[in-house]
């Protein structure tokens, strides 16, 4: 039970970081230009 919250934790930290860096992907990429 509680492992299993653990990754799902774990899946929805994973997403919002990947969430969080397209931006500053963009933004970097922005700036080179």
């Amino acid at each position: 039970m509680h492992k299993k919250v653990h990754v799902e934790y774990q899946k929805e930290l994973f997403m919002f970081k990947q969430v969080s860096t397209i931006p500053l992907l963009l933004l970097q990429m922005y700036e080179v230009r």
